[in-house]
């Protein structure tokens, strides 16, 4: 598994294929992103999503 986020996933989390258009979305989330220098398209970790799943487990909470 990547430490990153795939395109497909990407494209989910954010409902754009565009990489502008994603940075746009990420950024009016609060989901922090890095660049890549070759093209400037945005990266995200998968480990901000695993903390907040372990977090939710460890508070006994599920996510809606």
């Amino acid at each position: 598994m990547s430490l990153w986020l795939t395109p497909d996933e990407l494209a989910e989390l954010t409902g754009y294929r565009k990489g502008k258009r994603q940075k746009l979305a990420l950024g009016q989330m609060g989901i922090p992103f890095v660049s890549r220098a070759l093209d400037g398209y945005p990266m995200v970790s998968r480990s901000i999503f695993e903390q907040d799943a372990i977090k939710v487990k460890r508070n006994g909470k599920t996510a809606n």
